[in-house]
């Protein structure tokens, strides 16, 4: 679990958390020693407090999401372009995905196999 790199980031004490959550603070931070395992229902509630998916608590997803906040704001940003506006940004944005796949290492692997 990314419990505590989320936290950290976030620039939030464990007793924060623990409290915002109700939880004792020896709880918490067997969670994110991984001493124990908190429940799906806590895992949902750790979610929502650091506004982050499940995936990236759990550290599932392999790439990092943007904060629900963050996503909203690029939302109301594409809402407000024009279908033309729009296209472009789709193709910028899948040559930024392309790119970043392009240079992992197991991309690298499949293209010298084909060549």
């Amino acid at each position: 679990m990314n419990l505590k790199e989320i936290r950290e980031r976030k620039k939030i004490k464990q007793v924060e958390v623990a409290k915002a959550l109700n939880l004792p603070n020896s709880t918490y931070n067997g969670y994110e020693k991984e001493t124990s395992q908190p429940n799906i229902e806590t895992i949902i509630k750790l979610a929502k407090y650091f506004n982050v998916s499940t995936d990236e608590l759990l550290g599932v997803s392999k790439t990092k999401n943007i904060n629900l906040t963050e996503k909203n704001a690029l939302l109301d940003v594409i809402d407000s372009l024009t279908e033309i506006e729009c296209h472009k940004l789709k193709i910028f944005a899948e040559g930024l995905i392309s790119n970043r796949i392009e240079k992992t290492p197991a991309f690298k692997v499949l293209k010298d196999d084909r060549e």
